[in-house]
């Protein structure tokens, strides 16, 4: 009896050390891909800071020529 007892018990902290590995890998992927998108959201937002500067410069005249 003891000894069913004690393999029941050993296959129970088995599986809940396999549930907390699984639900730790789960996390932590979760977390990658999160870094990964607010990583892209940042560098699409200065692509288009980037752009919007490009656009004002073109639409200002040259210091040079201004004063020419």
């Amino acid at each position: 009896m003891s000894s069913e007892w004690m393999k029941v018990m050993l296959e129970e902290i088995s599986r809940k050390k396999a549930e907390a590995e699984q639900a730790r890998i789960e996390e932590q992927a979760r977390a990658e891909e999160q870094a990964r998108a607010e990583e892209q959201a940042r560098a699409e937002e200065r692509g288009r800071i980037d752009e919007q500067a490009r656009v004002e410069q073109r639409g200002r005249p040259d210091d040079d020529s201004a004063q020419g």
